[in-house]
């Protein structure tokens, strides 16, 4: 794999910037070397404190996938763990804590042949699909996914294919660079801007071909679409398909986001390039007989306990997958002691929920079983029982 001979991009709505991890790239490269030749590698992100949800994701990677693992900000305990748990898999660390935003734009500018991204809590009982997925990026084929947003079906990660070659044909199509970050037409405001992942301006050649391909509510604002989230006058960041909902509420919009690969997408059918589903999930919270994604397993503990105890929200089912799965890896006597003293935080938070360890594993089980997936599977079993 040689490195793209993409540049690094730059916005001509603010300062110019250099492309995330730029640092990075000659050690990368030389990573990238190492790796076996052959069927297209597929990359799992993932960041501190997420062992745990990673060992139950290496229960389903077939024998044989190509796969390796770009991490942020673990420890040397974590990365020992990982690695024996791992078989040693090949891995390529981060020190500095970076979110996946940051992932995309070094993942494209860094491959020049079509890759797989998966997430760590994406679980595929399906073996074949990581070939169907990758299959399915035929010429004039830019991204590939099962997980569909609409009403314009982008591709949506947790799971999915992409063809790096596309992009300077897209480029030179809109008359501009493009990355597959976030972006906003307008810089953040006090607003937490969509967990502090980076955005990018959209810049007029962006606007430009967004007319092609995208109807506009008003100036700057499309119509609702899966991947974008609208930024409210109080603050809170939303999905766009709740707008109507917020209206009725007395809540405006201030600015939208398109959260990350959705602006690139957008670039490539605006420049003729075409998205391919292979099966039809909408959205990405998805309980299957194919795969398994509650999504949210990093940031769902931000619900309060007494808020879902007195009904205000529902525990999440990544929440049930969490706290079973930390269960699970605590068990092995290599367990950090951050994993152990999380655990312990973790049943408090429950106990305040009125929720128990038992009760979370009979309601997975239920809601497993009657989205059709085989909860006799030895790989559901471990964490089921």
């Amino acid at each position: 794999m040689k490195k793209s001979s993409h540049p690094a991009a730059s916005s001509k709505a603010s300062a110019s910037y250099d492309e995330a991890l730029l640092s990075q790239d000659e050690r990368f490269q030389e990573f990238l070397s190492g790796l076996p030749a052959g069927p297209p590698v597929w990359f799992c992100f993932f960041t501190s404190g997420l062992l745990h949800v990673t060992r139950h994701f290496l229960r389903f990677v077939p024998p044989g996938l190509n796969v390796a693992f770009v991490c942020s900000d673990l420890t040397q305990e974590e990365i020992a763990v990982r690695d024996t748990m791992s078989d040693g898999l090949p891995a390529f660390d981060i020190d500095e804590r970076v979110g996946s935003h940051e992932i995309f734009e070094f993942l494209l500018r860094n491959l020049d042949r079509p890759f797989g991204i998966v997430d760590c809590d994406c679980f595929v009982m399906d073996a074949d699909w990581f070939t169907r997925c990758t299959d399915a990026l035929e010429p004039g084929v830019v991204v590939s996914s099962p997980f569909s947003y609409g009403p314009i079906p982008l591709a949506a990660p947790p799971f999915m294919a992409l063809d790096p070659r596309a992009r300077p044909e897209i480029e030179r199509a809109i008359g501009g660079p493009v990355s597959p970050a976030a972006y906003a037409y307008i810089p953040p405001g006090p607003e937490k801007e969509i967990d502090g992942a980076m955005t990018r301006l959209i810049e007029p050649h962006h606007e430009a071909a967004l007319g092609k391909v995208l109807a506009m509510e008003g100036r700057r604002l499309p119509f609702p679409q899966g991947g974008l989230l609208d930024v409210l006058d109080d603050g809170r960041e939303v999905r766009s398909h709740e707008r109507y909902h917020h209206a009725q509420n007395g809540n405006g919009v201030i600015r939208v986001v398109f959260d990350g690969l959705m602006l690139y997408q957008l670039m490539a059918l605006a420049a003729g390039w075409r998205i391919h589903h292979f099966h039809g999930f909408p959205g990405t919270k998805v309980f299957a007989p194919q795969l398994v994604h509650a999504g949210g397993i990093s940031y769902w503990h931000r619900l309060r306990p007494s808020e879902v105890a007195a009904g205000l929200h529902e525990l999440p089912w990544s929440a049930h997958i969490d706290a079973l799965l930390l269960e699970d890896f605590n068990a092995r006597p290599d367990a950090p002691e951050s994993y152990r003293a999380r655990s312990v935080r973790l049943a408090a938070g429950l106990r305040q929920s009125r929720a128990t360890l038992e009760g979370l594993r009979e309601q997975l089980r239920g809601k497993l079983s009657s989205s059709g997936v085989d909860v006799t599977d030895s790989r559901w079993r471990a964490v089921l029982g």
